[in-house]
């Protein structure tokens, strides 16, 4: 609420967070730093109803810092449906790359990879999830590192060789995608089939 008053009135300060709270059936008295990967989009959209998107972006910069202190984020999934859902997912995982204290180039990295990867369910499946997980970098133990899993239950990718060779471009820009989703990160792996696509990338913070 602090953070939130210094960019509102106090009504309006209370109504955002209260919003965002009924939105991910939270409670002030529980919530902990686990919860804001999946509070921070719901907040940027109420705030989003009364600032410039300048003043939107420095409060929710401001409130994930707030919660940097506290204990490590938890990890978190976002299911993807709608086309709202991928910036869900990119602001979740904006948040927490923040809180495990990645450097702003990385942070940028990592959005966009979950764009694309968002992006991807979105347009070429019925539905899936994104699954952020914290952890430890395999090379250097005493680094951070974000794991992103995505998983669909689409009808797979029958051409993946090709488009991971890069000698396929579709009109969508689908083979594009997971090529530079592959060229941005510290490891990348990929199941599909006639049942769905798994797809578990690691960036080292």
């Amino acid at each position: 609420m602090a953070v939130l008053s210094r960019q509102l009135s106090g009504i309006n300060a209370n109504n955002v967070l209260s919003r965002a709270l009924r939105e991910l059936r939270l409670t002030g008295t529980s919530l902990t730093a686990a919860d804001v990967p999946r509070l921070t989009p719901a907040i940027e959209r109420g705030l989003r109803l009364f600032l410039p998107m300048s003043a939107v972006t420095s409060a929710v910069g401001e409130l994930t810092r707030a919660f940097a202190s506290t204990q490590p984020p938890k990890p978190a999934q976002i299911a993807i449906v709608n086309e709202g859902d991928i910036s869900d997912a990119r602001m979740a995982a904006r948040g927490m790359c923040e809180l495990l204290g990645a450097r702003r180039v990385v942070v940028q990295k990592v959005a966009t990879v979950v764009s694309e990867l968002a992006r991807n369910i979105y347009m070429y499946t019925p539905g899936g999830t994104i699954d952020l997980v914290p952890g430890s970098s395999r090379v250097d133990g005493a680094r951070p590192r974000l794991t992103v899993r995505a998983v669909d239950a689409g009808p797979g990718i029958t051409n993946l060789d090709e488009i991971l060779a890069g000698r396929y471009r579709s009109r969508t820009g689908l083979g594009a995608g997971l090529l530079g989703t592959k060229r941005l990160v510290d490891r990348f792996q990929i199941t599909t089939g006639a049942t769905g696509t798994r797809i578990e990338v690691e960036v080292d913070l």
